[in-house]
């Protein structure tokens, strides 16, 4: 299980590439899904995913600054879902973001 520290307020930007046995995979034509949720199952945030390079398993998952603001303090948990043409389905394991209040925040 990954972890991730994230203030409410901040840009999150993860950088992605799928790999097997430590090759890049070809994600061309896959559907690539990313919730995070509250602890009691509430979606706090959908990512759209940014397709990079497909052919070297390549893409992006972001959160602007105003989408963070509104994620609730605490412990949420995400995975990512991978959907391959010919139907197979494959999961992440689960990715733990640790959401703190922000001290400075002018304005």
């Amino acid at each position: 299980m990954a972890t991730l520290a994230l203030k409410r307020g901040d840009t999150l930007e993860l950088s992605c590439i799928v790999q097997q046995q430590g090759q890049p995979l070809d994600i061309t034509g896959w559907q690539i899904d990313c919730w995070v949720r509250a602890p009691d199952g509430r979606l706090a945030h959908r990512f759209a995913v940014a397709l990079g390079d497909m052919a070297a398993g390549e893409y992006r998952l972001r959160a602007s600054s105003a989408e963070t603001a509104a994620w609730p303090v605490g412990q949420l948990t995400a995975d990512i879902r991978y959907a391959t043409p010919t139907g197979r389905v494959m999961h992440t394991c689960h990715i733990t973001v640790q959401v703190l209040d922000a001290v400075t925040s002018p304005g």
